[in-house]
C-alpha cells in the first residue's frame, strides 16, 4: 500500500509540472501490479518552445560521460540562450544527492541518468523524489521499456578471459557459468564488488527469481553431472550459485578497468565480468604493451554469459526547467542524440559523436545504430541476465543480509 501510494504520489507532482500538451492515461494494472505513468501528448517542438522560454538553467547528473557532451551539443544547436550544466556523478551519490536536494527544496538537477534500478526505485521514486516521464514520440520507439522506469541506454558485463600466455584460457573452455564454482578454477574469477556498485549487487539478486534459479539449477547438472542438494541457507539455485563463488574466492575488484589490466596480465588463466567496452581497451594493451594477453569475450555460456542492465532516464519532482529536460530527453533517442550528425559540437568545439563506436552501449530506441561488431541489444538479451528493477528492489536487502552471513 505504501508503494501504490507513493507512486500515485509521484503520478500527481508530475501532473502539476507538466506545462503543455494534454496526457491519456495507460490502463491501470489490477491486484499488485506497480500502476503505469502516463503518457503525454506534448511534442519536442512544444516542449522545446515552452523550456526555451522558461528560461530557466538546465541541468543533468549522470552515470554516462557522453549525456554531459550530448548536453552541451543539444543547448548549443536548439537553446543557444539557456544556461546548463552536466556532472557526471556516480549513482550510489546521486541517489543521496538528489534525495537530499528534494526534500530541502534544493533546485539541483533537473533530470537524471542512473543506473542500480533497485535503489531508484526504493529511494527516490517511492519518495516523490523523481518521476518516470515519456511521450507518445518516445513511446513510440521505445515501446515496452518506457516502463517501469524509462530506459535511455543498455550497458552490458559479458565474461571476458586472458588468451594468448602459455597458461590461459581456450576458446570453448568456459561453456557454463557454474565454472566459477569449481574448484580447479579456485580465485581466477574476478568482478567488481556487488557491495559498492548496484548494478553488480542487483545481477545477483535477480539470478534468486525463480525463473533464473531455474536455469541455473538446470546447468548445475550440466556442469557437474549431478543433481544440485541445496545447503541448508540456500533457498534455491540462485542463492547456492552466489554462495559457491563467495566460497571459490572470487576475486573482488574496485574497477573493471583494473580488472580487465588485472586478467589481461595475469600468466594464469583468469576470467571476470566486465562491461563490454573494456574489451576494446584490453585490444588497446594487448597492441601497446606486449606483456598483456588480449581479452576475449564468450557467448555460448549456459545459462547465461553475463547480465544487461539499463541506464534511465528520469524527471527530478523540483526541476528548474522540467519542459527543457523533457525535450532533451526525447532528442536523445533520435539519431542525431544518439550519435549526431557531423555537425554538432561540444563546449570545447569538438564534434559530438554520442556513441559512435562503443561496444556495449545500446539505444533505448532500438533503431539506433550499433558499433560495427557488436550485436544487437535483441541478440545480448537473449544470452545475458537481464536487470528487473522491481524484483531487485523486493528482494535486495535479503541477497544483501545473505552475502554478508556467508562472506
Amino acid at each position: 500500500m505504501k508503494k501504490l501510494l507513493s507512486v500515485l504520489f509521484v503520478l500527481l507532482l508530475a501532473v502539476s509540472l507538466f506545462g503543455c500538451g494534454s496526457k491519456e492515461e495507460n490502463p491501470t494494472p489490477q491486484g499488485n501490479d506497480t500502476p503505469t505513468a502516463e503518457v503525454d501528448t506534448a511534442t519536442f517542438e512544444e516542449l522545446l518552445e515552452a523550456g526555451i522560454a522558461n528560461g530557466n538553467k538546465l541541468t543533468i547528473y549522470t552515470t554516462h560521460s557522453v549525456a554531459v557532451s550530448a548536453l552541451q551539443a543539444f543547448m548549443r544547436k536548439y537553446a543557444p540562450g539557456v544556461e546548463y550544466e552536466g556532472t557526471q556523478i556516480g549513482d550510489t551519490n546521486q541517489v543521496t544527492q538528489v534525495a537530499q536536494e528534494v526534500k530541502e527544496g534544493v533546485n539541483g538537477a533537473d533530470i537524471i541518468f542512473i543506473q542500480d534500478g533497485a535503489r531508484v526505485l526504493t529511494d527516490l521514486v517511492e519518495e516523490g523524489y523523481v518521476y518516470n516521464w515519456y511521450n507518445q514520440e518516445i513511446k513510440d520507439l521505445v515501446g515496452d521499456d518506457c516502463e517501469p522506469l524509462l530506459v535511455w541506454d543498455y550497458c552490458n558485463k559479458v565474461i571476458m578471459y586472458n588468451n594468448g600466455g602459455e597458461k590461459t584460457y581456450n576458446e570453448g573452455d568456459i561453456t557454463n557459468i557454474w565454472y566459477c564454482t569449481d574448484p580447479a578454477n579456485k580465485g581466477s574469477f574476478c568482478m567488481k564488488d556487488p557491495t559498492t556498485e548496484g548494478v553488480n549487487m542487483n545481477f545477483l539478486v535477480n539470478l534468486v527469481s525463480d525463473e533464473n534459479s531455474a536455469k541455473l539449477e538446470a546447468a548445475y547438472k550440466d556442469y557437474y553431472g549431478t543433481d544440485l542438494v541445496l545447503d541448508d541457507d540456500c533457498p534455491n539455485a540462485g542463492y547456492q550459485f552466489i554462495k559457491m563463488i563467495y566460497a571459490n574466492d572470487m576475486v573482488l575488484g574496485s574497477s573493471d578497468s583494473t580488472i580487465a589490466k588485472d586478467i589481461a596480465a595475469a600468466e594464469k588463466p583468469m576470467s571476470g565480468l566486465l562491461t563490454l567496452n573494456k574489451y576494446l581497451k584490453s585490444r588497446g594493451l594487448r597492441e601497446d604493451e606486449k606483456t598483456y594477453n588480449l581479452l576475449y569475450t564468450t557467448n555460448n555460456v549456459n545459462p547465461v554469459a553475463g547480465f544487461i542492465y539499463p541506464i534511465y532516464g528520469l524527471q527530478v519532482a523540483n526541476a528548474d526547467n522540467p519542459e527543457l529536460a523533457k525535450a532533451f530527453l526525447i532528442w536523445l533517442y533520435s539519431e542525431e542524440g544518439w550519435y549526431g550528425n557531423g555537425e554538432l559540437t561540444c563546449d570545447d568545439d569538438s564534434v559530438y559523436k554520442g556513441m559512435q563506436g562503443r561496444y556495449g552501449d545500446y539505444s533505448g530506441n532500438t533503431s539506433n545504430p550499433i558499433a560495427d561488431g557488436d550485436m544487437s541489444v535483441k541478440e545480448w538479451k537473449k544470452i545475458l541476465v537481464q536487470e528487473d528493477p522491481e524484483q531487485a528492489a523486493e528482494y535486495r536487502a535479503d541477497v544483501e543480509d545473505f552475502i554478508q552471513l556467508i562472506k
